[in-house]
């Protein structure tokens, strides 16, 4: 598959010096190599990240699993948060 791209002067140049470098043989190699780096860190989180929703949400699942809290369905949540905050106004 053939696909055309025009990236700013900055990213054209930083392109052609991993280019000329020798780490990568052709443009479409660096440009591969930088959107499979970009769509792998999209899909998944940090150890730092991992770590603070264990930390903020970990507690609470053990409540919901041991029945000392329940879920709600988030609509419905910020539904009322709505309802809540314009009788406030």
């Amino acid at each position: 598959m053939t696909m055309h791209v025009s990236l700013p002067k900055e990213l054209e140049i930083m392109v052609h010096d991993h280019v000329k470098s020798g780490m990568y043989q052709s443009v479409s190699e660096v440009v591969r190599e930088a959107l499979r780096s970009y769509f792998k860190g999209k899909d998944s989180f940090t150890d730092d990240q991992i770590g603070w929703i264990r930390r903020e949400i970990g507690h609470r699942l053990e409540d919901v699993k041991s029945g000392r809290a329940k879920l709600m369905d988030a609509d419905r949540y910020f539904d009322e948060a709505d309802k809540r905050l314009s009788k406030k106004k």
